[in-house]
C-alpha cells in the first residue's frame, strides 16, 4: 500500500539519530521517504538509492554500512527494510479496512451518505492510483535495467526533483530533457548539469518587478 504521505514524529527522528552524522540523518531520511512511496521494502539496489540520494555508490555503500550497524535499516530478502515503516503502513491499512467495514454497517441516512461520499472519493482516486501504479511499474523497470547492466553506468549525479514541491524546476528541467518524460511521474531523476541548466533558465527569468 503506497503513501502520498506519512505520519511522521520529530521528536522521535531527532532522538533516534542522534549519534548519525548529517549526511547520513539525510540518507535515512530519504530511505525512508522510499519505503513509503513504494508501501514496504525497497530494492536493495546502490546504484538507484546513490542517484536518489545525490552521491556516489561508495559514499552511498558507506552510509548503508552504518545504518545497518545502528538497526536504522535491516537487509531482507535483498530489500532494504525499517521496523518501524513496516508498522507504520500496517496501521495504515488497518484503519483503512476499518473505515470501509464501518462505512457497510448500519442502515440509517447518515451510514448511505458516507457510503456514497466513500463511492465518490473511490472513483476520484482511481485515476491517482493508476498513476501511481504505473510508476511503480516504471521505477522497477529501471531497476531492473540496472540490475541486469543493461543501462550505461551514469556519468554524473543525479538530483531527484518532486514535481508538487518543486513545480517551475520540475517543469524547466521536462522541457530541457532530451528524452520524453512520461507525464504519470510525480518526480523524476535528472542529471544535474540539466537541473543547472533549468535553475539558471528560471532565474533569468523577468520577475514581477521588472515586468511592471
Amino acid at each position: 500500500m503506497t503513501r502520498p504521505w506519512y505520519r511522521r514524529f520529530p521528536d522521535n527522528f531527532i532522538a533516534g539519530t542522534a549519534g548519525l552524522t548529517l549526511e547520513e540523518k539525510g540518507a535515512y531520511s530519504l530511505v525512508l521517504d522510499l519505503m513509503y512511496v513504494r508501501g514496504g521494502p525497497i530494492p536493495d539496489e546502490p546504484r538507484y538509492i546513490a542517484g536518489v540520494c545525490n552521491c556516489s555508490v561508495r559514499k552511498w555503500n558507506a552510509i548503508r554500512a552504518r545504518l545497518i550497524q545502528v538497526g536504522k535499516i535491516t537487509v531482507v530478502d535483498g530489500c532494504l527494510m525499517n521496523a518501524r515503516a513496516e508498522k507504520e503502513l500496517e496501521n495504515a491499512a488497518k484503519d483503512a479496512r476499518e473505515l470501509a467495514e464501518n462505512g457497510a454497517k448500519g442502515g440509517n441516512k447518515t451510514a448511505e451518505n458516507r457510503t456514497a461520499s466513500s463511492k465518490t472519493n473511490s472513483l476520484g482516486a482511481a485515476p491517482v492510483q493508476h498513476a501511481r501504479a504505473t510508476q511503480l511499474q516504471y521505477q522497477d523497470s529501471v531497476l531492473e535495467k540496472a540490475e541486469n547492466g543493461l543501462e550505461e553506468p551514469a556519468t554524473e549525479p543525479l538530483v531527484d526533483v518532486n514535481k508538487y514541491v518543486d513545480t517551475q524546476l520540475y517543469a524547466a528541467c521536462v522541457a530541457l530533457s532530451p528524452e520524453k518524460v512520461p507525464k504519470f511521474l510525480d518526480h523524476k531523476l535528472f542529471p544535474l548539469s540539466l537541473v543547472t541548466q533549468a535553475q539558471a533558465a528560471i532565474a533569468a527569468q523577468p520577475t514581477s518587478d521588472e515586468v511592471h
